[in-house]
């Protein structure tokens, strides 16, 4: 069986779903975040799509800062997860994450979407600050 394969995973300010149909629609794209004063709280949303899985799986969105991405050594700012079903390697499974987050600082973050433990898909997230406010 071949591991899940993330085809797209979109930070955004929403996902629509249309009642009828199920598509859903990804509202306000985004890559940078900005604050006049950190900590700050942000809301967000992350669209995912994956592929060439089988059976049950874990998904789980993770944010960690920059100077710890892809490893073990700290603890993720924002965790969620949940149980995903795929009835064939063929399939695509479409859903979204939606939070609030709190940012410690501005600078870069990495947005780490993992499947049953391994890392299928990683984005930047930028949190820019007010350079007046900032040392």
């Amino acid at each position: 069986m071949a591991d899940p394969y993330c085809l797209a995973m979109i930070l955004c300010d929403g996902v629509h779903v249309d009642s009828t149909t199920g598509k859903q629609t990804i509202l306000g794209t985004f890559s940078t975040v900005g604050a006049p004063t950190y900590p700050a709280k942000v809301r967000l949303c992350v669209y995912f799509a994956v592929t060439d899985a089988q059976g049950d799986y874990r998904l789980i969105f993770q944010i960690v800062d920059s100077g710890h991405a892809f490893d073990d050594q700290s603890e993720p700012i924002m965790t969620l997860n949940m149980d995903a079903h795929s009835p064939s390697p063929l399939a695509v499974c479409e859903g979204f994450f939606g939070g609030e987050v709190e940012l410690p600082k501005s600078g870069v973050y990495h947005c780490e979407l993992i499947a049953d433990g391994n890392l299928i898909m990683s984005r930047r997230l930028v949190a820019l600050g007010n350079p007046a406010t900032e040392g």
